[in-house]
């Protein structure tokens, strides 16, 4: 096992609790059936969060060329980050099922500010350690993308009560996550 297996495995790790932590808790909204009652946001958000796990790992796969030149601190940056989308997943659907029923669009509205802050801190922790990682490593120039523009709108979604933009948002970041990748292979 090589340099880049040991590192995405330790991240990976990390990954794999938070895509179990939504399966735990989906499993746990199912087992109560008619306890709850379903609002469309938290499961949205359990959904960008699970593909946002997923897009994070497939990039890290295709990062496999730079691991040589990652340093001490640039994996710590990748730890954050993934410790991070770790709380994200977490956010999006309630750990514990109180004895009576479970509203998902109150607990959406009670924890809607943390997710969509948790949201832009994993975007712009990885944004920053991807260009650190690039710059450093293949002596990459920073160029600006429409895409650094997610992590202000994230921190505005976090003072925004609007369930309608809150849901277009949530449709939006799913068609960009399952675009982001299609059709390609690991490691393209």
């Amino acid at each position: 096992m090589g340099q880049f297996e040991y590192l995405l495995m330790f991240a990976s790790v990390i990954l794999g609790l938070a895509v179990s932590d939504i399966a735990i808790s989906l499993n746990r909204l199912i087992d109560a059936g008619a306890k709850v009652r379903w609002g469309w946001l938290a499961p949205m958000a359990a959904i960008v969060a699970f593909l946002k796990i997923i897009t994070q790992w497939w990039s890290w796969f295709a990062a496999a060329p730079l691991a040589n030149g990652l340093t001490f601190q640039m994996f710590i940056g990748v730890c954050v980050s993934a410790v991070l989308l770790f709380l994200l997943a977490a956010a999006a659907l309630p750990e514990e099922l109180d004895e009576g029923a479970v509203d998902l669009r109150l607990y959406y509205a009670r924890v809607s500010r943390r997710y969509w802050l948790l949201f832009a801190a994993h975007f712009a922790a990885s944004n920053v350690v991807s260009a650190w990682v690039q710059v450093a490593v293949q002596h990459a120039r920073l160029a600006y993308s429409p895409g650094y523009l997610i992590a202000p709108a994230a921190i505005g979604l976090a003072f925004i009560r609007n369930q309608l933009l809150h849901g277009f948002c949530f449709v939006g970041l799913i068609v960009i996550y399952l675009a982001q990748f299609a059709g390609r292979g690991l490691g393209q």
